[in-house]
């Protein structure tokens, strides 16, 4: 016996919503709803991460490519110089094989 597709369609349903993909919810224009990682606020005063939160927002729009969208104004002291900060595993693994 051989089903016509019009049968098929009928008797093929849609996956159920736990295994449907789930949509970006942070993608709205005031940017309420993005995760920002706590790691980039660190050790920053309440004005400065409210601060350095509208900057990203705002950066968000540009190229990834664009350097100007990494360049935080949070990221030098009073002074003007620039905040000492972690390095990452993988710059101290470079330079300990690089030199």
């Amino acid at each position: 016996m051989t089903i016509s597709r019009a049968q098929t369609a009928k008797t093929v349903t849609k996956a159920p919503s736990s295994r449907r993909r789930k949509r970006n919810t942070g993608t709205g224009k005031s940017g309420e709803n993005i995760n920002i990682p706590q790691k980039y606020l660190a050790g920053l005063s309440p004005a400065q991460k409210a601060k350095r939160k509208k900057e990203i927002l705002k950066n968000r729009k540009k190229d990834p490519s664009d350097p100007s969208a990494y360049n935080f104004s949070t990221d030098k002291t009073a002074s003007g110089t620039r905040r000492k900060t972690k390095e990452s595993k993988h710059t101290k693994a470079f330079r300990n094989r690089f030199g």
